[in-house]
């Protein structure tokens, strides 16, 4: 059979025949390669996520530690307790005591409304939401409150848990979250800025 075929061609046949288990090792090879660098890829990403894991949940034990000690009623005892616009209350108490002014019912009623309920804040709780690990729920101002620039800080620093001008804040601080703080100016003059503040929060406590 191979008689009638050229030798050149036969050698030619011969070489391509030696090609072929060649072809095919190199074809076997490049798969276990792929499927090695495939495994090689998925183990990295696992790696990636079990790190990823372990640094959020050192996270996690780091923010529930730090939050461990909270009081439960740190918004009554320092939020809803705070007095706002003192330089206006204790101008108005200047004013009502002074003989050279008369009395002035809108005096009265000014000094009644920053020293009284409506212009504290009061928060209304929502629903409480639990989890195995932690209890939240929403505070939402019961109505808006006038403040100027120093009340915000004050306001800010207590919820944040960070000092800000000479407010610092106490140890005992839940996490706080602001859904919601607006402001509205009210008033604005050369001595005296008011703002309206509209106020809405995450209270956050670890079991």
């Amino acid at each position: 059979m191979f008689s009638n075929i050229p030798q050149k061609r036969l050698i030619v046949y011969l070489l391509l025949a030696g090609l072929i288990p060649i072809i095919i090792a190199w074809f076997l090879f490049s798969a276990k390669l792929d499927a090695s660098k495939e495994l090689e890829n998925h183990l990295w990403r696992l790696q990636e996520q079990a790190y990823s894991r372990e640094k959020k949940q050192s996270v996690n034990i780091a923010v529930r530690n730090h939050f461990r000690d909270a009081d439960h009623f740190y918004i009554d005892k320092t939020l809803e307790a705070l007095t706002f616009l003192e330089p206006e209350i204790e101008s108005l108490k200047s004013m009502l005591h002074n003989p050279n002014f008369p009395e002035d019912e809108n005096i009265k009623k000014r000094l009644e409304l920053l020293t009284g309920q409506g212009n504290s804040i009061v928060f209304t709780e929502g629903v409480v939401q639990s989890t195995p690990i932690f209890q939240e729920v929403t505070e939402t101002l019961v109505h808006p409150i006038e403040v100027n620039v120093n009340d915000i800080q004050q306001i800010l620093c207590l919820i944040e848990g960070i000092s800000i001008g000479n407010c610092k804040p106490p140890t005992n601080r839940p996490q706080l979250l602001i859904l919601d703080f607006k402001l509205d100016k009210k008033n604005v003059s050369e001595k005296n800025q008011v703002f309206l503040l509209n106020l809405k929060l995450l209270k956050r406590e670890f079991l």
